[in-house]
């Protein structure tokens, strides 16, 4: 992965656009959802910018060096090939990352492309290479996402601290179970009165063979792993099964008698010792993987 996706915060940054033509307009677009303060230098500017001035800083006039000193980001968006990388040359000298349309390789970051439900927010990039690709996934995403999903976020937000850390999780997995991803105004918070009020804890075993196919596992056992609590394994744990169980699960070495289980665990074993582990097992039932298929 050589650009790894980053979230920053924008309050009190500055951002230099260079360009005043239809590129700096589609990076104001992008940019003026930011809290960033945003300053843009050209000698004039295409109709669309000249609409939004109450958006940005004009400075008319070419691009001089001097330019750089206290931004954070810089974007170079002129049809000047050899101007566009002396304003990367420049921002990477001064400690300021860079974004130059269509050159990747002067590029310091890229920008990708945005499902916007904020706070929630979901980023698509390909590193360059499929833009096309990068545009129908975020089309798809798109069609998916609810309107009301900012709504539902913020609601989130102000009501997760009304609920005991130990058993956030739990909490948010029934009220997302009964309302779904839609805001509703009405029975939302009802339903989330609901799921506080909780219910018998569900505790489960999927047991997992450590040289399965992971591109052969069944849609529910890629389910179950995002659910699990914990991840218990005998000898090394494969990475591809690592990278598939929830990140914030706790993982366990088994080199002998089994934990008493609490809660959704994934334990990974070689096949025919299975069996004999599933009779050692204290509490919850054992979901295995037959013939791609969940059982138990």
């Amino acid at each position: 992965m050589r650009y790894f996706p980053l979230f920053f915060d924008t309050r009190n940054r500055r951002l230099l656009i260079v360009g005043g033509g239809e590129v700096a307009a589609r990076k104001l677009a992008l940019w003026r959802r930011s809290e960033m303060s945003i300053t843009l230098v050209s000698p004039s500017l295409n109709e669309e910018l000249s609409g939004r001035r109450a958006e940005f800083t004009w400075l008319p006039g070419e691009f001089h060096d001097d330019l750089i000193e206290g931004m954070d980001g810089v974007i170079a968006a002129t049809d000047d090939e050899a101007l566009n990388r002396r304003v990367a040359d420049l921002a990477r000298a001064a400690g300021a990352w860079v974004n130059v349309v269509d050159d990747p390789d002067s590029c310091s970051v890229i920008t990708p492309a945005i499902v916007d439900r904020t706070p929630m927010v979901v980023a698509i990039g390909s590193e360059g290479a499929a833009p096309v690709l990068v545009k129908e996934l975020r089309r798809r995403i798109e069609s998916l996402l609810p309107a009301s999903l900012g709504h539902l976020a913020r609601f989130m937000g102000r009501a997760r601290y009304k609920v005991p850390l130990q058993e956030r999780r739990r909490v948010w997995e029934r009220f997302l179970a009964s309302n779904g991803l839609q805001w509703d105004p009405v029975r939302s918070e009802s339903r989330f009165e609901q799921a506080c009020r909780g219910g018998v804890a569900e505790s489960w075993v999927l047991m997992v063979s450590p040289d399965v196919e992971v591109s052969r596992l069944p849609l529910g056992a890629l389910q179950l792993m995002q659910e699990c609590d914990a991840l218990w394994h005998q000898g090394v744990l494969p990475p591809a099964l690592d990278e598939l169980c929830r990140r914030d699960a706790s993982r366990l070495a088994i080199a002998g008698a089994l934990p008493e289980v609490r809660g959704k665990v994934m334990l990974v074993a070689d096949a025919d010792q299975q069996l004999a582990l599933a009779g050692q097992l204290q509490g919850g039932r054992v979901i295995r993987i037959e013939l791609g298929r969940l059982s138990g």
